[in-house]
């Protein structure tokens, strides 16, 4: 019987650990939620700073790096998460839409 436990145990991590890699930083869904409609310090203090901006008049996109997983695919890490910022009604930049890639 305790043979048969530790078996179980053994297949058990290295199941997991076959798995390793894959997941890193937030999943998709929590994501969005931790930045739609929020301001840029908003976003800075939930998720870090991107790694990237680009400044336009109306529109800001800020690139993160590796930053999400998509549960639905087998938790793969996207290369590169996307937020794009436009002015609301009273002139302050807030995320409008996330894009994953």
């Amino acid at each position: 019987m305790k043979a048969i436990m530790l078996a179980a145990a053994c297949g058990i991590v290295l199941a997991l650990s076959g798995c390793s890699g894959q997941v890193g930083g937030t999943a998709r869904g929590l994501f969005i939620g931790y930045v739609t409609d929020k301001t840029e310090e908003e976003v800075v203090a939930k998720v870090g700073k991107p790694e990237s901006v680009d400044t336009k008049p109306l529109t800001l996109r800020w690139t993160y790096k590796k930053k999400t997983f998509d549960p639905d695919n087998r938790s793969l890490v996207d290369e590169e998460t996307i937020l794009i910022f436009q002015k609301d009604k009273s002139g302050i930049f807030k995320v409008v839409q996330v894009i994953f890639g």
